[in-house]
């Protein structure tokens, strides 16, 4: 049996942009942005036990998006915000 490493896939997905969450965040007041982002088929949602980004956690609500953090002072401005990331540095 020949095994390779090169091989394509027949079925390959569209890249998503990935958003992760901290789950103490979430209860800080990110989850309403994050049932509003869920619903989209162009993100890919994670929750994380921690982000290790404590002090950006006490100060507000936050997400990571492909990497980079976004902050906002409330869920719809989250929203908004990780929309403009998503513009500005689209993942694909």
């Amino acid at each position: 049996m020949v095994f390779s490493l090169f091989k394509k896939k027949k079925d390959s997905q569209p890249l998503k942009n990935r958003i992760e969450f901290c789950i103490t965040n979430l209860s800080l007041g990110a989850a309403d942005a994050y049932d509003v982002l869920l619903e989209r088929e162009d993100i890919e949602m994670e929750e994380s036990g921690c982000t290790s980004h404590c002090e950006i956690c006490e100060q507000g609500i936050f997400a990571i998006v492909n990497g980079e953090i976004v902050t906002a002072d409330d869920a719809e401005a989250l929203v908004q915000a990780i929309d403009e990331e998503i513009k500005q540095n689209p993942l694909f």
